[in-house]
Formats: C-alpha cells, sequence, structure tokens
C-alpha cells in the first residue's frame, strides 16, 4: 500500500511544479504590467529563493559576455516581460533543485533499506 501512496504523490508532483512555475509566470508578467510597483519585487523574490538570485548572478556575469557590453541600459520603461527571465527563470530553478534533493533522498532510502536487508 506504501508503494502505490509514493507513487501517486509522484504523479501529482509535476502539476504541483507546473502550478508553481505557471503561478510565477502570471505574477511576473502582473509585475511588469504595473509598472513594477514596490512591494511585489520582494514578495516575488521570495516566493522564487533561491532561484532568482542564482538565475540574477548567472545574468549578471554571463550576459555581458554573450553581448559583448552594448547592452543600452538608458530606457528606464518597464514592461510586462521585464522580470519573467529572473523570476521564471528562479521558479525553474527551484523545481530543479527540489528535483534532485528528493531523488537523492529517494535514492539514499532506497540504499539504506537495501543495506539492512543484506543484499
Amino acid at each position: 500500500m506504501a508503494q502505490t501512496d509514493g507513487a501517486r504523490r509522484r504523479r501529482k508532483a509535476p502539476l504541483v511544479a507546473a502550478g508553481y512555475v505557471g503561478v510565477v509566470v502570471a505574477l511576473a508578467l502582473a509585475h511588469g504590467a504595473a509598472g513594477a510597483p514596490e512591494g511585489w519585487s520582494a514578495l516575488l523574490s521570495l516566493v522564487t529563493f533561491p532561484g532568482s538570485v542564482l538565475v540574477a548572478l548567472a545574468a549578471f556575469y554571463l550576459l555581458p559576455a554573450l553581448v559583448g557590453g552594448g547592452v543600452d541600459l538608458s530606457d528606464e520603461t518597464v514592461g510586462p516581460l521585464d522580470f519573467l527571465p529572473q523570476y521564471a527563470g528562479g521558479a525553474l530553478v527551484n523545481v530543479l533543485l527540489a528535483w534532485g534533493v528528493c531523488a537523492f533522498v529517494r535514492h539514499f532510502v532506497r540504499e539504506a533499506r537495501r543495506s539492512r536487508s543484506g543484499h
């Protein structure tokens, strides 16, 4: 019976992950479309931490190398897609981190059971 419960939970996990990423994408789009109101950045950063920080650091270090330093930052208007890469990417990174941790724990538990049973 325990095996079917675990399998049922694993079937729901992609739906939960897709729902999480979908909500974050919707919030990031709304944040950009609303013109970046003050309190939303903190909420989005909290919801997508640590993934959004990792994506921002990667963009900070990799973007100048890819673009070649030709980025024009003088345009200060905020568009609906401006926050999407950081927060949606952060949500995806969080999903991948959670998947990796769960896979490691399942592997560790399986090996612990196998060593206890003498195989």
